[in-house]
């Protein structure tokens, strides 16, 4: 048998496995190549390219196909059939002023100012 009709037999089982398992460090282990191998002929052979991605995409649909449809629209159509949140949180004073100054509160120097800044903002929020 002839490199090219080797090759072309390597990358048909290539295909194969990819269309059960689209990963394509397993699928390149399947056939034993490397994956530099597999993205050089993706590269070079715009037919075996497009090949591999109708295998993802024909796996990918058997895989939407068997799973229950409320699922698979949840996950597809987030937009439609995901919970929305009224709920829409503004940041604190103490958050604005951290943001604002770039200040981190964390660093042993700036504990006891952040003490005082808190109770400061405890204060103002008291009084408002």
């Amino acid at each position: 048998m002839n490199s090219n009709n080797t090759i072309t037999r390597l990358k048909e089982e290539y295909v194969a496995y990819y269309s059960d398992v689209p990963v394509q460090k397993y699928a390149a282990m399947s056939i034993a190549r490397d994956e530099d191998t597999i993205i050089r002929w993706r590269r070079e052979d715009s037919e075996f390219a497009d090949a591999v991605q109708r295998a993802k995409a024909g796996w990918i649909r058997k895989k939407v196909l068997a799973t229950k449809a409320e699922f698979a629209l949840e996950r597809l159509e987030k937009e439609v059939f995901s919970p929305h949140s009224t709920t829409s949180l503004q940041p604190s004073a103490y958050d604005t002023f951290v943001k604002n100054h770039n200040y981190n509160p964390n660093t042993p120097e700036n504990r006891e100012k952040t003490d005082r800044i808190t109770a400061m903002l405890m204060e103002d929020t008291k009084t408002s």
